[in-house]
């Protein structure tokens, strides 16, 4: 039983807790709630996306040095900066900073998707 279609359920799952998270610590919340959303879903959720991305390419021998893996894990770490800088103190949350966490992780599911 071929495990790649599992493994790439398991990563979607990962990105929409990853997604969720984001979206959690953007939102014009009380701070503790910022936290929770992204200590508790956006953390976990890019820790396994980058190791279930990881083992996937592994088992389909692509290589991790593809141009929209490199450009994915960039971008998947500028957004998770962005979503622990919102979570970090109370009055952060400006349009620069919450773009910061929703744009490059946009950009990095369009580049997971369309692998150019």
């Amino acid at each position: 039983m071929p495990i790649v279609p599992y493994l790439r359920l398991a990563k979607l799952l990962a990105v929409v807790l990853l997604g969720a998270g984001t979206l959690g610590a953007i939102l014009p919340l009380p701070l503790t709630e910022k936290r929770w959303f992204a200590y508790r879903l956006a953390g976990p959720g890019f820790g396994l996306t980058w190791t279930l991305g990881v083992l996937w390419a592994a088992i389909t021998d692509v290589p991790l040095s593809a141009r929209w893996i490199v450009g994915s894990m960039a971008l998947s770490m500028l957004s998770l900066q962005a979503v622990l800088y919102l979570a970090g103190r109370e009055g952060r949350g400006g349009p620069i900073s919450r773009s910061l966490a929703l744009v490059p992780l946009i950009l990095c599911f369009v580049l997971m998707v369309f692998r150019p």
